[in-house]
Formats: C-alpha cells, structure tokens, sequence
C-alpha cells in the first residue's frame, strides 16, 4: 500500500488548520468574520499631497490587517554611544562591560566578566536594584513613537517621545530606545529571554536575547 500524504489538515482538536495545497470555494461560499482593514471613509480630497498621505493611510490599513504583506523589521542593537544618563553610574559601568551583536532575531549581549562581578544599581523603588545595564535597540523606523514593546512576561507599553528623547539623550536617534535589563536573571544565560515588537506595516517581530559570560579561568 503507498503511503498517503494530504497536504490540508487540521491539528489540536480542529483548533489550527494547515493549508498547503488549493483552498477552493464554490459559488455560494462567503467568508465570515474573515479580518479586514479599518473602515476608511470615502475622500474628498483633491490635491497630490492629500491623495498621497490617504493613499498610504489606506496601505498601512492593509498591512496591519495582513492583507498586504507588512514590511520587514530592520532591527539592530548597539552600545549607548553616551552612558552619562544612565539612571545610576552602576548601570553605566555595567552596560561597559558587555558588547551587543543581533544574529536574525538572536541578541546576543556578550560580557567581558562574570554576571555575578556587575554592580548592583537602583532604579528607584518600582524597578528596584538589579544589576543593570542598558543598551540600544535600533528599530530601523524614524521614530520609536506609537512602536508597541512587549516583554516575555506578557506587560505592555506604547513608546513615546520620552523613550526617543532617552535615547538620544544616550547619543542614539529618535529611532532608536534604551532597553535595561537585570542581568542576574539566569534566563538570560540559557537565552529565554525575549522581547516583541510591532509598529504601523510591520507585523509582529519576537527577538531573544542572551548573556554569554568569559570562561573560568583555568
């Protein structure tokens, strides 16, 4: 007997659906409740410039829907060309000591000694003392502002014109934003770490992010 491969199935109780070959409908199929775009009221508009902001309105509309293909992230992550700012001098040393480098979505934060040789640094009472540092993520966008940041523990926040102002306080760009992390905690070493990202025509980008610490010495 052959074996037999379908390329359309259903896995998880019906719950997720694989669609590898053709998905046909018939002349009365309809689509319900299939995710669209934002309504987007007819214009009236006569101008290039009012055409063309509507006409991109309309294309971002598309993209966050996932009609249109969104664009790719160009995310990359750099040392703080300034440390000055830095909520404590502890942070700042700490930040020294390591070098950043991003692999596709791999952040990889490279440390110059032990995890447990960093300064422990307070970052008032509702971040408390860690041993801090601090680096640049580099969005690739002209602005952090409107970017949606989210941890790996679920918690949420929209960037802001104080985050593109932290970061070129730090001598980064308004594209950029501070990412401080607590370098004790052991996920980082096994690299469980991670961070997503979206913003207006990007869909939703997972980055990890990892501590590798220098050899014992022998």
């Amino acid at each position: 007997m052959s074996e037999y491969n379908t390329k359309n199935y259903r896995e998880q109780g019906g719950d997720k659906w694989h669609i590898d070959g053709s998905l046909e409908f018939g002349d009365d199929a309809a689509l319900v409740n299939f995710p669209g775009a934002a309504n987007f009221a007819p214009k009236t508009t006569n101008t290039a410039a009012d055409i063309r902001a509507d006409l991109n309105k309309l294309i971002t509309y598309l993209k966050n829907a996932g009609i249109v293909k969104p664009d790719e992230w160009n995310v990359s992550v750099l040392a703080c060309p300034s440390t000055a700012a830095m909520p404590t001098t502890e942070t700042a040393a700490n930040s020294g000591h390591a070098t950043f480098s991003i692999s596709g979505s791999d952040i990889t934060i490279a440390l110059d000694c032990k995890v447990s040789e960093l300064a422990d640094a307070n970052h008032g009472e509702t971040w408390g003392t860690h041993k801090w540092l601090g680096f640049g993520v580099r969005t690739g966008l002209d602005s952090v502002v409107g970017v949606k940041f989210t941890d790996d523990t679920g918690a949420e926040a929209t960037l802001g014109s104080d985050d593109a102002g932290e970061a070129t306080t730090l001598g980064l760009s308004a594209g950029d934003f501070v990412l401080y992390i607590k370098a004790e905690d052991a996920k980082y070493l096994t690299g469980d770490k991670s961070f997503t990202l979206w913003a207006d025509n990007h869909a939703v980008a997972t980055f990890t992010m990892k501590i590798t610490e220098p050899a014992a010495n022998s």
